[in-house]
């Protein structure tokens, strides 16, 4: 019976610290999301080229954008192509417009020759899928 007390006591704390996490995010409404007038994504590049890097190595590159549009951008996901590809992270809160952030990628080369993996970016843009590629050569034997 101890044990269904102290569970019950741990699960009752828990869910109050998810709660204030919940409560002091941004709050993301209706009013943020305009079909009419969605946001623009501008990337820096779409492409970043590594050149030739050795076999094992690991490219890291941040893909810098800017939301040209009137209305607040808000990135839904992005997702590696493939599972070499790691994703450190992008923001979460809305950028609003004239903002600028930026998507850090770690591509984990594991095979040698001519490489092109890529990431997706689902926004509220239109499309509202976005890719962006590491693309080079890696050497080895």
């Amino acid at each position: 019976m101890k044990i269904f007390y102290k569970i019950i006591i741990f699960l009752i704390f828990f869910n109050s610290c998810v709660s204030d996490k919940i409560n002091n995010s941004v709050i993301i409404t209706a009013d943020l999301i305009d079909p009419e007038n969605p946001p623009i994504i501008d990337f820096e590049e779409t492409t970043y080229q590594f050149d030739t890097v050795a076999l094992g190595s690991k490219v890291e590159h941040s893909f810098t954008f800017t939301n040209n549009g009137k209305t607040p951008l808000l990135i839904n996901s992005v997702k590696a192509g493939c599972g070499c590809t790691v994703l450190k992270g992008w923001p979460k809160t809305p950028i609003e417009p004239g903002g600028v952030g930026e998507i850090p990628v770690v591509l984990n080369t594991n095979r040698t020759g001519y490489t092109k993996k890529y990431i997706s970016i689902l926004a509220n843009t239109r499309p509202a899928t976005n890719k962006l590629y590491l693309e080079g050569f890696v050497a080895g034997i």
